[in-house]
């Protein structure tokens, strides 16, 4: 097995949970409706239909953290285009006589009419995936509602094509479920394989936190596009199954109601599972069914299934905000009892693991800053900042705070564009560029107040840069996973979720996920912030030893004297956005500007006796 298959996950336990869940829910249904009429059948395919549409919701939702209130109207998109396109000539001279062209005399297959149904979803999907996978969370929520208000006020009013509020009816009716269950296979066996993929790892990477999968070589715009896309096939699926069980459509069906009905059946089961979703399905569709069951023709209970609704989605936000199944998946679950059950004794030991060997490669690399000039709302945060670093050395990054030294880290690394100057990696320049293309070009780096992954494992935190790796940074030396875990100590906890660990761990965690990326220099900025003396020693022998790993420079900042002085080659020290020194420890240690910088008194005057004290960085 390659190591690029184990990063990305092994599919079968995923297909195989997938078709279980399939199986429970199918065989459910079947039990249901054997026990009464042709009312029950409908009612049981409206349920699994209605988990295809709410699984293609989920594929977004519950993999990029975006709340999307808009996939319903790509729905109706397809659904529309379905019955158009389906019905008989028959039927649309009675709903559409004045249909745009020539479209009332044309009648497809269903099949044929449901893949033009998805491939005219999947245009206006590339049209207004940028704008919602670049936006921030809300303002790309935002953007979703527009979508659904405006698709259904053009369906209202596009009476030619859609008959407006009336709707239409005739379109024939499935005859068997063969469609509906192929339907459902695809769409939980796709949304649950999705997560395990490359694309879905790197989508939830940015659900996390986007400016930590930035910097790991996650181009944030492309994983939620691609999430988007996939999963409005899903739901262009779903639709279109959908109007062709009920052969009828209307402009309520796809509109703010059904909307807030597949939100709360994420929301209720758990947005990060899928399995959950399938249990928030089944749950809210069953509730609702016996709410109206319950409330029969009674006017006064009326909306006891929508009080339903409601009440569960408040239950579940006030007492389980994760959901009732959380990110808890079957497949998984299957995985560990199975586990379990084979361990009759003392574990066997694993393959052995190389605790990250030095590695070299042909060649130096070169970093290169010059004149670099930062401006935050006319405050000079750098003013002609130089800073060279090759790869076969550690460079330090000292000065009092707020000397700008994490400025340039971000200017470095993408986060801040610089007013002026440039830096350049081996003769690239990489000014401007943004965050992923900067760590793929050979910058990795670490921040200084933590950015994990905190919801995925630890192991996964590293997989994400090192799937990267694989893709981006061929011919250079990456460590495998394990190897990176295990020389971090984290073996034991690579299954825990990366919160869950001491600040400690996180520290050495976030260190290994930009090792895995295979980078040509590590950024690191106060690796040792909040550590004991004791802790800062260590930590020293594993960023040396980590380095030598992946054959790469570093860039440190810190405030730890001792950390510093141990483990550079060189430093340079800023103040008031200015380089004010640069030269070995012990030259630093004597340069009297360093010593005002950090004192804050002028450097004592020749004669009068004094040595000034060695700076604290």
């Amino acid at each position: 097995m390659t190591r690029l298959a184990r990063l990305g996950g092994h599919y079968g336990p995923p297909v195989l949970g997938a078709l279980v869940l399939c199986a429970v829910l199918v065989t459910g249904g079947l039990l249901y409706a054997s026990g009464g009429g042709g009312s029950r059948d409908l009612l049981v395919t409206d349920l699994l239909v209605t988990t295809v549409i709410v699984m293609g919701l989920q594929l977004f939702v519950g993999n990029t953290g975006v709340l999307s209130l808009g996939h319903m109207a790509f729905a109706a998109v397809a659904a529309y285009t379905t019955f158009v396109l389906a019905a008989s000539p028959v039927a649309k001279a009675v709903y559409l006589r004045d249909a745009p062209w020539g479209l009332g005399d044309v009648q497809l297959t269903p099949a044929q009419a449901t893949a033009v149904a998805v491939a005219l979803v999947l245009v206006l999907g590339v049209v207004l995936a940028i704008p919602i996978a670049r936006a921030p969370a809300v303002t790309a929520t935002m953007i979703t509602v527009a979508i659904l208000f405006v698709t259904h006020a053009v369906i209202l009013n596009w009476n030619e094509l859609t008959n407006g509020a009336g709707g239409m009816a005739g379109l024939p009716r499935l005859q068997t479920r063969s469609w509906v269950y192929a339907g459902l296979v695809a769409a939980v066996v796709g949304a649950r394989t999705f997560r395990r993929s490359r694309w879905g790892r790197f989508a939830a990477a940015t659900a996390e936190d986007a400016t930590a999968a930035a910097a790991v070589g996650v181009d944030v715009v492309r994983a939620r596009t691609v999430a988007f896309l996939v999963s409005l096939v899903v739901v262009a699926v779903g639709a279109a199954l959908r109007v062709q069980s009920t052969a009828a459509i209307s402009p309520r069906d796809y509109y703010f109601e059904f909307t807030l009905l597949t939100l709360a059946m994420v929301v209720v089961g758990g947005r990060r599972s899928v399995t959950g979703t399938v249990v928030g399905v089944t749950v809210i569709f069953v509730g609702q069914r016996l709410a109206v069951n319950l409330a029969g023709d009674r006017e006064n209970l009326v909306a006891l299934a929508d009080i339903f609704l409601g009440g569960s989605i408040l239950g579940i936000m006030l007492l389980r905000p994760q959901g009732l199944l959380g990110d808890w998946e079957l497949d998984e679950a299957i995985v560990r009892w199975w586990q379990r059950r084979r361990r009759t004794g003392p574990a066997a030991p694993g393959p052995a693991v190389t605790l990250l060997p030095p590695r070299s490669v042909s060649g130096r690399s070169h970093l290169v800053a010059e004149g670099i000039g930062v401006s935050f709302g006319g405050f000079l945060a750098l003013v002609d900042v130089s800073l060279e670093a090759r790869s076969d050395e550690i460079v330090g990054l000292i000065g009092p705070n707020g000397a700008g030294k994490t400025t340039l880290l971000n200017v470095l690394t993408g986060v801040v564009r610089p007013l002026e100057g440039r830096y350049l990696l081996d003769g690239r320049d990489l000014t401007g560029a943004p965050s992923h293309r900067i760590a793929r070009a050979g910058l990795a780096r670490t921040f200084q107040n933590l950015r994990l992954f905190p919801e995925l494992t630890v192991r996964e935190n590293v997989a994400v840069a090192a799937l990267g790796a694989h893709r981006y940074r061929r011919g250079r030396p990456v460590p495998d996973v394990e190897a990176l875990l295990a020389a971090a100590g984290l073996t034991d906890a690579a299954d825990r979720r990366a919160r869950t660990l001491d600040y400690g761990s996180q520290r050495k965690l976030e260190l290994a996920r930009a090792a895995a990326l295979g980078p040509s220099f590590l950024l690191l900025d106060e690796p040792t912030s909040g550590m004991s003396d004791a802790e800062s020693t260590v930590m020293i022998e594993h960023v040396r030893a980590t380095a030598l790993a992946v054959a790469a420079g570093v860039v440190v900042i810190d405030h730890d004297l001792h950390f510093i002085t141990s483990i550079c080659d060189r430093i340079v020290v800023l103040d008031q956005g200015e380089v004010i020194a640069t030269g070995t420890p012990a030259e630093i240690r004597r340069d009297p500007r360093v010593v005002a910088a950090y004192l804050g008194t002028a450097p004592p005057v020749s004669g009068t006796g004094g040595t000034p004290a060695a700076p604290s960085p």
